[in-house]
């Protein structure tokens, strides 16, 4: 969705009903028409990767349809009152409706949807604050981990160093997961130890 093809996704617990919606990059029609067949109450969270516009554009209209509170972490906070900090003002100046975080996460947190528990891990690089969520056998990794490639660190804020041990830490992770990524297609931690040239460089 959004100016460029942001993934954002929905994960629902199917014992509770409860639904968290995943970097929602703009408000489209497909998902205020989904938000709409959600009962009242069932969305508690919106879950930000990052603070770059194109992953929170849509938060602000997300908390208004469900009273979800928005979730981030404190370094990538700022972003979201501040168009210059979510690099808003170079693609869609004046476009950014402000927001408050209602919830800061640390690496380590956890959160719980229902039966579901989400791990927050801090993968700086792209951003200070960025984070990937992870939940049972899946990664929601933003704009850190990318199918055979990672997020850019050029941006204000990015490291190409914290983006190496990012990727480390998520190498080091015990067994295989499904990967959802912020922008293209889904892959597989497997895979990526493999064929991503930059985990190669870590092994």
């Amino acid at each position: 969705m959004g100016l460029i093809g942001e993934n954002c996704y929905t994960l629902t617990d199917e014992k509770s009903g409860l639904t968290a919606v995943i970097d929602p990059g703009a408000m489209t029609d497909e998902l205020r028409a989904f938000l709409r067949t959600l009962p009242v109450g069932s969305v508690p969270y919106i879950l930000l990767t990052h603070g770059h516009f194109d992953h929170i554009l849509g938060a602000a209209e997300v908390r208004r349809m469900t009273g979800a509170k928005i979730v981030i972490h404190e370094l990538d906070a700022p972003c979201l009152e501040d168009e210059r900090e979510s690099l808003a003002d170079h693609e869609c100046p004046g476009v950014q409706e402000y927001v408050h975080a209602d919830i800061l996460v640390h690496d380590g947190d956890e959160i719980t949807l229902g039966a579901l528990k989400l791990r927050v891990m801090h993968t700086p690089g792209h951003t200070r604050g960025g984070v990937c969520y992870l939940c049972e056998n899946v990664i929601f990794s933003g704009d850190t981990l990318f199918c055979h490639t990672c997020g850019r660190t050029d941006f204000p804020g990015g490291s190409m160093a914290d983006m190496m041990a990012s990727l480390q830490r998520l190498s080091d992770l015990e067994g295989d997961y499904t990967v959802y990524p912020g922008h293209n297609r889904a892959t597989t931690l497997g895979e990526e130890r493999v064929k991503n040239r930059y985990m190669r460089k870590l092994s």
